[in-house]
């Protein structure tokens, strides 16, 4: 009787010792970095279309010629990255692989050609914005900030919140423990992922703050384009949010499409 307590004693050790050393493994889930924001932005620019309502456009298509000189002067402005075109087919193919539920919505017709980069300082947004409305067969022109999170995670999960309209979440509260502590379990134990990090509600207003002032700094604004989430909310109307870095992006489609369907997950992408 000894020898089976004892051999039963020493597979629970084991075991004991085995289910640490894997939670070790495993990674953790952390609060938001404390780094500062990128540098830099994004911009869009998109072409005049026939019959366009824009008053830059004045019902007049863009011209090939013109088509070609945006392009060349874009190119010839500094500290750009990633600079590319993008038609409307290609356009509304990545809005539908982003937002699904657009499909029906919204036609390939309605999007514009335009031009597309990365700018590497902030400081060039204002200057760039203006000079790149100014040009012939240009519609309009934006330019935002870039996200806190670029550079730091490859994919987002949002959870369900009771007091913001969220398709995915409609009839329900917002995310339980029990939710989130599943959602934590799959991702520490999904092939690629490197580090989990959580961004509760505070963080969400802090970032929407920060963003909201980067984006101020460019002048050329309409002034009655307004941004609703850039008022303040209470904070229970932001969001928490699940931040994934991955040790390789390719991995990415395939986790996303994993947490899509867990319970208490309003969107992932």
């Amino acid at each position: 009787m000894l020898r089976v307590f004892l051999a039963l004693a020493t597979i629970t050790v084991l075991l004991l010792c085995s289910s640490a050393a894997e939670a070790n493994r495993l990674p953790g889930v952390l609060p938001p970095p404390d780094d500062p924001w990128p540098e830099g932005g994004n911009f869009s620019v998109f072409l005049c279309e026939e019959d366009d309502a824009w008053d830059a456009c004045g019902d007049k298509e863009v011209t090939p010629e013109q088509r070609r000189a945006v392009e060349q002067r874009l190119r010839e402005m500094p500290r750009l990255a990633d600079f590319h075109y993008q038609d409307r087919v290609e356009a509304w193919m990545a809005m539908i692989e982003e937002a699904p539920e657009l499909r029906e919505l919204i036609q390939v017709t309605d999007l514009p050609d335009g031009f597309h980069s990365r700018l590497l300082r902030w400081s060039d947004a204002a200057a760039f914005e203006s000079a790149a409305k100014a040009l012939p067969g240009v519609s309009n022109a934006y330019v935002i900030p870039a996200s806190f999170w670029t550079g730091k995670a490859d994919i987002s999960i949002t959870l369900c919140n009771a007091d913001r309209g969220q398709e995915l979440c409609e009839g329900r509260g917002g995310a339980t423990t029990t939710e989130r502590m599943a959602i934590e379990a799959l991702l520490k134990r999904t092939k690629g992922v490197k580090r989990i990090y959580f961004a509760d509600r505070a963080h969400a207003m802090w970032l929407n703050k920060q963003f909201a002032a980067r984006w101020s700094q460019v002048t050329d604004r309409d002034p009655q384009d307004k941004n609703d989430d850039a008022e303040p909310r209470p904070l229970e109307q932001y969001p928490e949010t699940y931040h994934v870095k991955l040790n390789d992006p390719r991995f990415a489609k395939s986790i996303v499409d994993a947490v899509k369907g867990l319970p208490g997950v309003a969107q992932a992408g």
